[in-house]
């Protein structure tokens, strides 16, 4: 790979003309900042879209933050778009650096502030209902040790998968309980040699399972097909309407028939729809026999 391929500024001059193509740069802090989150390591990843999967809901804004957790990290996940972040570069007389702190540095210094309500699991419920703020609601403002990280690129561009379309969804309709754990199917008699999942092999939920499952045994095809709609299941009752936006947006970037509904994300609390209004969940209920309940 050409050296040149994996420069940041490069890239971002050199975007592809698809819609929905994901950028993902390396931020490294100054080796001197010493950060002391209370339990967790805290990462940034930090990624730019060419556009918004989730265009069609009104006042998006141009940057938005989700978050992971595992066991012993606390992952903050920043995406902007690539038309904002031009802005920001030419704002700042083409430095790099600082225009991606613009949105880096607030989102570093809301995951210390806020590392153990985040690791809670509700957090951006609770913004989204308007009792925290959102991770991004200082971007412009103070950037503290964080205003100016050293930016590289991971890789070249690549498209907008399902992890970054249940981050987008999180920060704007709460979390999605869609388990992506790897899978491995119980052993079955008899066991066939050229079954992938009886030799034992663990597979990627959704889409690795799913490719492999043609392949499988009779018993393991069943097996697979249980868990593909265990697992859905969950997703789709945790939040119907983010549910139903994961669905909408893959439709989008994938270019295929898009469902005719638009799910909204919830209202602040104080800005309830009427009681007879449709449930902006999207799940086609009124409000009072819904969310409203």
């Amino acid at each position: 790979m050409h050296a040149q391929s994996l420069d940041p500024g490069a890239l971002l001059d050199d975007a592809p003309e698809d819609a929905y193509a994901l950028l993902e740069l390396r931020l490294d802090w100054p080796p001197e900042l010493e950060i002391h989150p209370k339990r967790y390591q805290l990462w940034l990843r930090f990624f730019v879209m060419t556009e918004d999967p989730l265009g069609w809901i009104a006042d998006r804004g141009e940057a938005w933050a989700a978050t992971t957790l595992t066991e012993d990290v606390l992952e903050l996940d920043v995406y902007v778009t690539l038309a904002a972040l031009r802005r920001e570069i030419e704002n700042h007389d083409g430095d790099l650096s600082a225009a991606v702190g613009r949105w880096a540095g607030p989102a570093m210094l809301a995951g210390l502030r806020y590392e153990l309500v985040l690791a809670g699991g509700d957090y951006h419920d609770r913004a989204i209902a308007g009792s925290l703020p959102r991770l991004l609601a200082d971007a412009g403002g103070d950037r503290g040790d964080f205003a100016a990280p050293d930016v590289l690129a991971r890789q070249r561009w690549g498209s907008v998968g399902l992890g970054a379309l249940q981050d987008l969804v999180q920060e704007a309709f709460g979390s999605v309980d869609l388990d992506r754990s790897m899978v491995k199917l119980d052993p079955v008699e008899p066991s066939y040699d050229d079954c992938a999942a009886c030799a034992g092999k663990e597979f990627h939920f959704p889409s690795g399972l799913e490719d492999a499952r043609e392949d499988f045994c009779g018993a393991h095809r069943a097996a697979a097909r249980e868990v593909n709609a265990r697992r859905l299941a969950v997703a789709r009752e945790s939040n119907p309407a983010g549910w139903r936006a994961i669905d909408k947006a893959a439709m989008r970037i994938n270019k295929l028939p898009e469902p005719a509904y638009a799910p909204q994300p919830p209202r602040v609390v104080g800005d309830a729809p009427a009681r007879n209004a449709p449930c902006p969940c999207g799940s086609g209920k009124k409000y009072k026999r819904c969310h409203g309940a």
